[in-house]
């Protein structure tokens, strides 16, 4: 009996080193972070031209590709305008001809009888016609402009990805650049993960990492594809993009947090992900610090 316990005894206490060993590896000898989320390049719809919302052939959280119709603004002003540029094209471009025919008289008349024709009043011939030219090509790019507006009347998706936060409805007039619904591009999920400034020197671009997903509990495997080289501290009236740090106090010192990007290797297809999800990172270094 004595003997069964001592084994048993044994046992547990090879069991607990091991489990100590393993824990050792996997929680305090390789970086690891709770700060982590999901993010995905979130992309502001917003359409270049002003007018009344005509149609919103898409429902919010609907997949779409890129190309597809997102909105229609009622295209008639546009149409207008495009009419009336070409009749300022056609005026200046008859304007112009006129112009050149009288400037060309002149200077074949000169060339005929130098004495026939006043220096001032070629010059003046010749500069309205260069001018007239000039106009031409004002009403072509009034033009351009004209049409290119005319395209923006239909805004299209420029990537792959789900419709969310979708405000727009028919009727409602749309401003210029004021955003009608965010595009989540479901193609460029990554892990942005947040690691204690003590940790760092173990951690390098291309080390693999592992992902698990707070939500499901999945882990999935990334690497580290960048590494941020500042953020922003209390002290710091620059007035930078950077991120603000937790303030140190004088009896203690709190390990700042720096910015990790991590890559997933492969998207699962059978977890729905969302930006802003939360999940645990783990940075296995590929050789020895």
């Amino acid at each position: 009996m004595i003997l069964i316990r001592l084994i048993l005894t044994t046992l547990i206490a090879i069991a607990a080193v091991f489990a100590g060993i393993y824990v050792w590896d996997h929680v305090f000898r390789d970086p690891w972070t709770r700060d982590a989320h999901l993010r995905a390049d979130l992309i502001q719809i917003a359409p270049q031209v002003s007018g009344q919302v005509q149609e919103v052939p898409v429902h919010n959280n609907q997949m779409v590709a890129a190309g597809d119709l997102l909105m229609r603004i009622d295209p008639r002003n546009y149409q207008l305008a495009v009419t009336q540029a070409e009749a300022s094209l056609a005026s200046a471009t008859a304007n112009a001809e006129n112009s050149r025919q009288q400037a060309d008289r002149l200077l074949l008349q000169q060339e005929q009888s130098p004495r026939s024709v006043a220096e001032v009043e070629l010059r003046s011939a010749v500069l309205s016609a260069n001018a007239a030219d000039a106009d031409v090509r004002s009403a072509g790019a009034a033009l351009e402009r004209a049409r290119l507006d005319l395209t923006r009347t239909e805004v299209h998706a420029s990537r792959t990805g789900q419709i969310t936060n979708l405000s727009a409805n028919v009727g409602d007039y749309a401003a210029a650049g004021s955003g009608a619904m965010v595009m989540v591009a479901t193609d460029s999920f990554r892990i942005d993960a947040f690691f204690m400034e003590t940790m760092m020197h173990d951690i390098r671009a291309g080390d693999e990492a592992r992902v698990r997903l707070i939500a499901s509990g999945r882990v999935l495997k990334g690497h580290v594809s960048g590494i941020s080289t500042g953020i922003s501290y209390a002290e710091d009236m620059s007035n930078s993009l950077l991120q603000a740090p937790t303030p140190s106090f004088q009896w203690i010192r709190l390990a700042q947090r720096i910015p990790v990007e991590i890559t997933l290797d492969e998207m699962p297809d059978d977890i729905a992900l969302a930006n802003g999800m939360t999940a645990s990172v783990t940075v296995i270094p590929t050789v020895a610090r």
